[in-house]
């Protein structure tokens, strides 16, 4: 397995995960402008992981912003997926590894993810990856 940087082209592999990770059919249109917008920004990392023969394995989003509450730069994962016959093969692991040495090298003080309440499974990875609970994130549908 190796992990590399999303590239423009990859922008339908990427769709199809983030797809199936939420389990929703998103407007490819309204996907392609933010996936376009976001590859220009260089706090947003996308990243890969394919076999040795290009098949993508999984994908990993992370955003990086300053925050005044921890003085200093945060990284947060937004996306991780991993196909569902490929779990359980260390690509979720690799991929979040491969962000956090990343994030270091770029001086961040927090990394943090999130996890849907019925993902009971994520929150063990998360937990084994060696995140602690420390909070509980409330939503609001702006409509």
């Amino acid at each position: 397995m190796k992990i590399r940087k999303v590239e423009e082209n990859d922008m339908l592999t990427v769709y199809e995960q983030v797809c199936l990770l939420e389990e929703f059919t998103f407007n490819i249109n309204a996907f392609e402008k933010i996936f376009n917008h976001n590859m220009k920004d260089e706090n947003v990392l996308y990243y890969l992981a394919e076999s040795h023969e290009g098949e993508a394995l999984g994908f990993i989003s992370c955003h990086i912003q300053n925050l005044l509450h921890h003085c200093g730069k945060v990284a947060e994962i937004q996306e991780l997926f991993v196909r569902q016959e490929n779990r359980a093969e260390g690509v979720g692991q690799a991929l979040v590894k491969f962000v956090e040495q990343e994030i270091f090298t770029l001086n961040c003080v927090s990394f943090e993810v999130t996890a849907q309440n019925k993902r009971l499974q994520t929150h063990d990875f998360y937990k084994k990856m060696g995140f602690d609970q420390t909070h509980l994130k409330y939503t609001k549908a702006i409509t």
